[in-house]
């Protein structure tokens, strides 16, 4: 069998792929990548791509790979937005901040700000140090940003036809597997998690939802929901409920400290990948 996960960052997939993959005998589990990167001829193979228009892989590209691959099983992975795009802000800088020290060093001095007072400064005001090209944004260009991102998954999501099955980061996290177990013919391996062997271990951050409730002030509200609501419908979030908690605690351990640690875990991460490169090409002039 061969299932496709398809979704945006740090909405669930990559642990999906390992519940998935968990349920099939002799499962080859892929993760990321350029579409079509890792197909191959397996027994069972579960195949995980991402939505990113910036590392080049547009819904385009996604759909262009959709036309010429046969998946007998495709899931879409949704998670609440505004939980997505706290958790995507906190691992922006999962590949290290060469050259860039200066926008990294302010970035978290407005986390660990926001720490002491959440309420004291917006979400968006966060945002603006979070960006990969020009920083900082204006708040308008942050907002920009993100619809341009959910307009395009509107319009995916809407195409999908009745091969597809709807699943989210909240389900996931509630072990809610009963209807998804029925659409792939068997159980997924519920306990299952990231391998730390797979390298991609450094991604998982909290695994709880809500979590936008302790960042997100009243002014953020009217920031982002202009974005996010065509999206939350869509996916049947509940759109008329957008209160930040009064008394908001956002925890170090989830929020600077995941930071300030993700540069190290890159530079870790990039030796053995190196190592493995040069064995690649050893091998090659080997044979």
């Amino acid at each position: 069998m061969k299932i496709l996960i398809l979704g945006t960052g740090k909405t669930g997939t990559t642990v999906m792929v390992f519940k998935v993959a968990g349920g099939l005998p002799n499962c080859h589990a892929f993760s990321g990548g350029h579409p079509g990167k890792h197909i191959g001829d397996y027994e069972n193979a579960v195949y995980k791509y991402t939505y990113d228009e910036r590392k080049g892989k547009s819904i385009q590209v996604l759909q262009e790979h959709l036309r010429h691959e046969h998946y007998d099983r495709k899931i879409w992975m949704a998670r609440d937005p505004r939980d997505a795009a706290v958790s995507r802000m906190l691992y922006r800088w999962h590949r290290g901040f060469r050259g860039k020290k200066e926008q990294y060093e302010a970035h978290l001095d407005l986390v660990l700000q926001k720490e002491k007072k959440p309420q004291a400064i917006p979400f968006v005001e966060i945002c603006r140090y979070a960006g990969h090209n020009e920083w900082p944004l204006t708040p308008e260009q942050v907002v920009e940003e993100e619809l341009q991102r959910y307009q395009q998954m509107v319009k995916f999501v809407k195409d999908l036809g009745n091969d597809w099955f709807l699943f989210t980061f909240e389900k996931m996290v509630e072990n809610d597997f009963a209807a998804l177990n029925e659409f792939l013919g068997f159980e997924v391996q519920a306990d299952a998690s990231v391998p730390t062997t797979s390298g991609k271990a450094k991604v998982i951050r909290k695994k709880s939802t809500g979590d936008w409730r302790h960042w997100f002030t009243k002014e953020d509200v009217e920031f982002f929901k202009s974005p996010f609501l065509p999206y939350m419908e869509l996916i049947g979030y509940d759109t008329a409920d957008w209160n930040p908690n009064p008394n908001p605690i956002i925890e170090p351990e989830y929020s600077s400290q995941y930071m300030a640690g993700l540069p190290s875990k890159a530079r870790w991460s990039f030796v053995p990948k190196t190592l493995g490169f040069f064995n690649k090409q050893l091998k090659k002039l080997s044979r």
